[in-house]
């Protein structure tokens, strides 16, 4: 079972709903998104207050390890708390029982201590906060404790690009070991309408005098009395600690101000959900052009589209705009600026869009998708894949390249028909894979849809012939992962008549080794046409020798090599009433013909490269193809194609190649002057487009980042 086992240990404590608290909820939230992902937070206090854990305890994939009561008789120095050294211990037997793939901390001594463990350090990343952010505040025996830090992890979280841009500054590193982690907000579950609805402000957070909790209070009882205030935070910190109980009976008494003391997150965000503008507004000591800190507040009003009044800065500037119409300096501005926003419903609604679309960005899930690359990193078990399938020629290249690769183990489920398969022997493999590739989208994809297991990835790859079935009707799609079509023409064709999803779909060419192909040319190939596979009859056999009629007739040099099983050695074809008879009438017409000479019928075999060397054009006339590989092949060995247009042909072969009518077709062979820089041309054109080397890549990939 491919997981991402991640611990989080955060030296904060989740009775205190302040920022670094939230800080590890999001952490859950964001790491939870994907099922994939199996989470431990390891919890730094004895639970007393319920309203940041419960939340945390919502997510199926999250396990919280309380200390005090899940890691049986281990005793604490503090009754309450953990301390650094006990947390570290505790991290490294979690670590020793459950061997995590990646483990994530938030705290600087912390950090400080886990660098002293080998075990460990290799892989963590800490997130680091609390450093000075400029040269001039910043001493040197923090830098150098930072440099340490850089150096011992395999990559750091910084919060944003100007803390980044600091922290290299201050330590004078290129900085390619580290990551973004912005603040989050959890997802956007609906599009909000972006109406006033109550005239009422909001705050919800943490009350300290850079905070300007008491120039908020100050401001908030000269707002109009048709004007409320709902504020929400019972955290107090700092010189406010002191004045806690006058701040207090001023929450209460001031008579537009609802106060609401501590709430849960959820709850938070319900009370910003029913307000109509945020409160974001903070000194410039915090808030300035040398700021490189994001305030998540902000950006949880945003997600819920209430416009916020918040001081102009440079990084603010460059999340909203310059000409975002809320920034306000002074207690006049936010009381003017509050007003005049709750009666311009145009203005209302262009702000709330406008912070809206500036939160999308730090979702959970946006941020989850952002950093799962790196956090897969740290998963280094091989990939179990399992490539099922009744004919597995086409894709055997890509087996092959995925046998070699060290990350993966491959193993085939092959299967003897559309339907008919060993089912004991598929439930063996399916038990064992992380990844099913079904080649063909037929009753292997209905099987494997039917039965995948919910952490397994699923991917089918479609050709032509699964458009005609009843197959692609019968699959759990949900079940699905990946859709890949083998041409631009194929992959519309199931959207538009199977109604396969196009958020599942992908576009895949097929493949050749192009460097196989590259032979010399025999003498005489100038009149030598060549055609592969000609069962059943929708391949058209009759059309190329209409082609080499029209040639040899004119000039007798021209023959038509035929690379093909014959229809009386399929028996199965042989039963159609009028596949026999087509065959039968295709055959008389070359006993009695002329050129019957001409008509070389060569043995089916895997010697494509060797037989191309004689032909000089490749011919494909069927009445439809999904792909059409062999004319591709003939590109390669610097065959000429000639493609009598079928649909699709046009986004895979080039314009100059494709015929509406024999009649072209055989004039342009008639016609045709041979150059090297013609050879060369027709050779790159495979070679860039569908070798192997570009498509075996594609397909890795696709397999690989399964998981991502």
């Amino acid at each position: 079972m491919k997981v991402l086992k991640v611990l989080v240990y955060g030296d904060v404590d989740l009775n205190i709903m302040d920022g670094s608290a939230v800080w590890l909820t999001s952490m859950a939230g964001m790491l939870a998104t994907s099922p994939d992902v199996q989470v431990d937070i390891l919890l730094k206090a004895r639970v007393k207050n319920t309203l940041l854990t419960d939340e945390m305890a919502m997510y199926p994939n999250v396990n919280m390890i309380q200390p005090y009561s899940d890691l049986g008789k281990r005793t604490f120095k503090n009754g309450n708390r953990m301390q650094v050294d006990e947390a570290v211990a505790v991290m490294r037997e979690l670590d020793e029982a459950e061997a995590y793939h990646v483990i994530i901390i938030r705290g600087f001594q912390l950090v400080k201590a886990v660098m002293e463990e080998p075990r460990l350090v290799d892989k963590t990343i800490p997130y680091i906060t609390d450093f000075h952010h400029t040269l001039a505040a910043s001493s040197r025996s923090e830098r150098r404790e930072l440099g340490e830090i850089y150096r011992s992890f395999p990559h750091i979280f910084l919060q944003t690009e100007a803390m980044k841009t600091a922290f290299e500054r201050l330590v004078n590193v290129s900085g390619e070991k580290i990551a973004i982690l912005s603040p989050m907000v959890p997802n956007i579950v609906e599009k909000p309408d972006f109406k006033n609805r109550n005239n009422r402000l909001v705050y919800t957070g943490k009350f300290a005098k850079d905070w300007y909790t008491e120039e908020i209070i100050e401001a908030s009882s000269k707002l109009g009395m048709d004007i409320s205030v709902q504020i929400a935070g019972d955290k107090f910190q700092g010189e406010l600690t002191a004045k806690q109980d006058q701040i207090k009976e001023r929450l209460q008494k001031t008579p537009n101000i609802d106060w609401k003391g501590a709430l849960s997150r959820s709850e938070s965000q319900r009370l910003i959900k029913e307000g109509d503008i945020g409160i974001s507004w903070r000194s410039a000591e915090v808030d300035n052009d040398h700021s490189v800190e994001l305030s998540t507040k902000l950006l949880e009003y945003g997600r819920l589209g209430k416009p916020m009044l918040l001081r102009r800065t440079k990084m603010h500037e460059g999340l909203l705009g310059k000409n975002y119409p809320l920034f306000v300096t002074t207690e006049a501005e936010f009381t003017e600026k509050a007003g005049l926003i709750l009666e311009d419903r145009a203005l209302y609604e262009r702000s709330a869009m406008t912070v809206f679309e500036a939160s999308q960005h730090f979702t959970m899930e946006a941020s989850y998708q952002r950093l799962k690359g790196l956090l897969w990193q740290y998963q280094t078990d091989k990939t179990r894949v399992v490539f099922a399938g009744h004919d597995l020629k086409f894709i055997q290249m890509a087996i092959t390249h995925c046998e070699a690769n060290p990350k993966l183990e491959v193993k085939i489920d092959q299967w003897k028909g559309h339907e008919k398969h060993d089912e004991a022997k598929g439930r063996e493999l399916l038990n064992w894979a992380d990844v099913i590739f079904c080649e063909w989208g037929l009753g292997n994809a209905v099987w494997y849809s039917q039965h995948k297991k919910e952490h397994q990835k699923l991917i089918v790859r479609m050709h032509l012939q699964e458009r005609e079935t009843v197959h692609p009707a019968n699959y759990k799609l949900e079940n699905i992962d990946h859709i890949i079509a083998i041409s631009p023409y194929i992959y519309e064709e199931f959207h538009r008549v199977c109604g396969m999803p196009r958020e599942k779909m992908t576009m895949i060419y097929n493949m050749i080794d192009t460097e196989a192909y590259r032979l010399p040319k025999k003498a005489g190939n100038r009149y030598h046409l060549g055609v592969c596979g000609v069962l059943p009859s929708r391949k058209r056999l009759d059309l190329s020798l209409d082609i080499l009629e029209k040639l040899w007739l004119k000039d007798n040099r021209y023959k038509l090599f035929v690379k093909s099983r014959m229809p009386q050695d399929t028996p199965w074809l042989m039963k159609r009433d009028e596949e026999r008879t087509y065959y039968e009438q295709v055959f008389a017409r070359i006993k009695s013909a002329p050129w019957k000479d001409a008509v070389i019928f060569d043995t089916h075999g895997d010697d494509m490269a060797q037989w191309m060397q004689k032909i000089g054009f490749m011919l494909s006339t069927s009445d439809f193809e999904s792909f059409h590989l062999a004319p591709m092949e003939g590109m390669a060995s610097a065959s000429v194609p000639c493609v009598l247009h079928w649909s699709g042909a046009e986004t895979i072969y080039p314009y100059g190649n494709i015929f509406e009518c024999v009649a072209d077709m055989a004039a342009f062979i008639e016609n045709y002057k041979d150059t090297r820089e013609k050879r060369e041309k027709l050779q790159a054109y495979p070679r860039e487009r569908f070798d192997k080397t570009v498509i075996c890549s594609s397909l890795e990939k696709l397999i690989t980042g399964a998981f991502l």
